[in-house]
């Protein structure tokens, strides 16, 4: 089965501590041509590594995506604790075609995703009608600080803002993460789903679709941090019809992120 694909998850750039052999953008493009993926949303881990160096973020993406043929985009990044850097660089960008959408990271930030500092940028992306991804994940023992990224924590801002396009990344994370996030996209209509990471639940995909539907769901592989083709597997392999894999696989995407 060989169908369409936009890599919604990407995160492109050098981040310390973190060992990636080869990040040449000939062996990128080289990937993503031979697994069929036609272009990819990147949070570059200069942002993501040191919260105030959002503009050498943009500007690493758009390097990479010179050379990979206009093929990478970007998310801009929003810090809770940089709110003036953040906002700024969004408005430098806001007319670049290759800044596409909003992200937010709470465990990374040590901010709860429902406190009062991300509400700037609910305002923005409701300005300027970009959507928001964020990192998601459930409670977790072996690393504590997700707790500030658990997926009840989005609903306040989810709600007051039902006309911004709101993405949970990584599905609410595991098992109890991904069961309240389904429960938030019954009851809000701006609420997505990106399925990056290790997710490799027995009838996940299955679930997914039948809590929210197929229009709701996007593939992301949190390239470099992980390989491109698991969670290409989880939905090849997945006992959804074919239609549902294109949705998650190009179509969802292609109107979150690429509609405006």
């Amino acid at each position: 089965m060989s169908l369409k694909i936009i890599d919604t998850h990407m995160h492109i750039g050098p981040e310390p501590g973190r060992m990636v052999p080869d990040q040449s953008v000939e062996s990128l493009v080289a990937k993503m041509d031979r697994l069929g993926i036609e272009k990819g949303i990147s949070a570059n881990c200069l942002s993501l590594s040191s919260a105030d160096r959002f503009e050498e973020g943009i500007a690493d993406d758009a390097r990479v995506s010179a050379l990979a043929g206009g093929r990478i985009y970007s998310f801009f990044g929003y810090h809770p604790n940089y709110i003036e850097e953040s906002i700024a660089c969004i408005r430098n960008h806001k007319d670049d075609p290759r800044c596409v959408a909003i992200k937010i990271h709470p465990s990374g930030a040590f901010v709860n995703a429902d406190d009062e500092k991300y509400r700037p940028c609910w305002e923005i992306a409701r300005e300027l009608g970009l959507p928001i991804m964020s990192h998601t994940w459930d409670v977790s023992s072996y690393n504590p600080k997700q707790v500030y990224a658990v997926a009840g924590k989005f609903e306040k801002y989810i709600s007051e803002y039902p006309d911004v396009t709101f993405v949970f990344g990584h599905c609410g994370g595991r098992y109890n993460g991904i069961k309240t996030a389904i429960e938030l996209g019954k009851r809000y209509a701006n609420a997505n789903f990106d399925i990056t990471g290790d997710i490799w639940l027995n009838g996940f995909i299955e679930a997914l679709v039948e809590g929210v539907g197929a229009d709701r769901i996007v593939y992301g592989s949190d390239h470099t941090m992980i390989e491109q083709r698991p969670m290409l597997g989880v939905v090849y392999g997945s006992n959804i019809p074919t239609i549902d894999k294109e949705k998650i696989l190009y179509h969802t995407a292609e109107r979150i992120y690429f509609s405006k």
